[in-house]
């Protein structure tokens, strides 16, 4: 290395690397079924590297959900176009990505809702990641139901909220196969509102 800076981008690399592996790992295989062995053989590195930048499995898993939720909102951005279409369009176009994403073979699940699954009660950090990212969640539904009904956006924000959660634990189960469609029933919903 020639420089500082060119190893702080280095170890951000590194770091971004076991994240990123971890994070796979985590949707595969669940949190107590990935062991930081399996972790550091699948990115490459020691022990040492991972206990350098993550000192417990706890702050791994808060990094990788911090990982998760950045990467959703960066898909969310794509997904909702708040310039050029109404909110009640935005709203339809969550759902209808949320079956795309949920009918896919490599869905398991919300990673907030499985960290909070395992980790409930047993780690307040991770708990707390998981309430922010559901928080999130809930704030952009918000922001779009604003649009909608002003008096009633928060209760609005929150039924398509309990819908979207549906369909997630649905599709596990069923593995996105639906006996009705979800955006005709957020549609019916929003519709009832304005």
């Amino acid at each position: 290395m020639d420089s500082e800076a060119d190893a702080n981008k280095a170890g951000l690399s590194k770091q971004t690397l076991i994240v990123e592996t971890a994070f796979r790992l985590f949707k595969q295989n669940g949190f107590y079924a990935t062991g930081v062995d399996m972790i550091m053989q699948e990115a490459g590195i020691s022990k040492r590297t991972l206990y350098k930048y993550f000192r417990t499995k706890g702050e791994l898993i808060v990094a990788v959900l911090a990982y998760y939720r950045a990467s959703y909102q960066s898909h969310m951005a794509t997904v909702i176009d708040p310039n050029n279409r109404p909110a009640r369009d935005n709203l339809l176009a969550i759902f209808d990505d949320a079956k795309t994403w949920f009918g896919d073979a490599q869905f398991h699940g919300c990673l907030a809702v499985n960290a909070m699954g395992e980790f409930s009660g047993k780690d307040h950090a991770i708990e707390d990641a998981c309430t922010d990212f559901k928080r999130w969640e809930i704030e952009v539904l918000q922001g779009l139901t604003q649009q909608i009904n002003p008096n009633k956006a928060d209760e609005l924000a929150y039924k398509l909220f309990v819908l979207l959660e549906g369909m997630s634990a649905i599709a596990l189960v069923t593995k996105g196969d639906y006996p009705v469609d979800m955006t005709a029933m957020a549609a019916e919903l929003i519709d009832r509102y304005c």
